[in-house]
């Protein structure tokens, strides 16, 4: 009777699930690509959650190394906006702070320069397919000399940093190895198929070291969980106080170029 007794209580697996442990989602940061900035608050979601509730009535400023810049937020949305002239202080940092319900919270990062898109690399492979081309796109690269993230969209769509509702398919280059060695995961990649006079937009971002070493460890609990990964945990930012999320300072380049110019390389 005591046996079945444990295994009734081993076998009920509805129960609540765990309290989160933030007080509230901190995205965005500093971007060369114009002087104009967003960083949207949130409270955290659950991943059964379709929708993120909004912080409002939040303090948010931006520290240039000089200044503080006050934010202000767009109609109730927990988007804050404002301008930083100086979005251009390579190898320096910029502090956010936000102060909500009488909490504090912080976060730095350093501004690296973008190395130039190169004429004759960009991580996307092109063959000829019925008249056109194919562009597959591997969405990380490992053991590269930089960090880099990169974003190729197909004429006529732009990125622009105030869209967090967008899921825009980013790609990423690591200094670090191939996770999981000895069990390789199945490599993730995009496939756009396109005429032979088309062209696409690259987009190219800098990551400061702790910003890259952030999202290789959040791919290790997202992107490459196979049977013998362990169990997913919190990958905590650099945001000081109980908030996640990782406020960055990135350079941005982009460029447009022909289907023909990159089948050229």
């Amino acid at each position: 009777m005591m046996a079945t007794v444990f295994l009734f209580l081993g076998c009920k697996k509805d129960e609540p699930v765990a309290k989160i442990p933030y007080d509230l989602t901190i995205e965005g940061g500093i971007s060369t690509y114009t002087t104009w900035q967003f960083i949207r608050l949130t409270k955290p979601a659950t991943l059964d959650q379709d929708n993120v509730t909004p912080v409002s009535n939040a303090t948010v400023s931006i520290n240039d190394g000089q200044n503080d810049i006050p934010f202000k937020e767009i109609s109730s949305t927990g988007i804050y906006s404002g301008e930083v002239v100086q979005n251009k202080n390579f190898f320096k940092g910029y502090t956010l702070t936000v102060i909500y319900n009488n909490k504090k919270y912080m976060a730095t990062d350093t501004l690296q320069p973008v190395l130039p898109i190169d004429a004759s690399y960009v991580p996307a492979v092109v063959t000829s397919r019925n008249g056109g081309y194919r562009l597959t796109i591997p969405k990380h690269t490992f053991s590269t000399s930089v960090a880099q993230k990169w974003l190729i969209l197909v004429q006529g769509k732009t990125w622009t940093e105030n869209k967090f509702d967008e899921s825009f398919p980013f790609s990423y280059s690591h200094v670090f190895g191939t996770p999981n060695a000895l069990h390789p995961l199945t490599q993730e990649a995009r496939v756009l198929d396109l005429g032979i006079n088309d062209s696409v937009n690259i987009y190219k971002f800098s990551l400061s070291e702790a910003y890259s070493t952030y999202l290789y460890n959040l791919f290790q609990e997202t992107d490459w969980k196979g049977l013998l990964s362990s169990v997913p945990g919190d990958v905590k930012g650099n945001i000081s106080g109980n908030a996640s999320g990782f406020f960055y300072a990135t350079d941005v380049e982009m460029q447009q170029r022909t289907l023909k110019t990159l089948a050229g390389n």
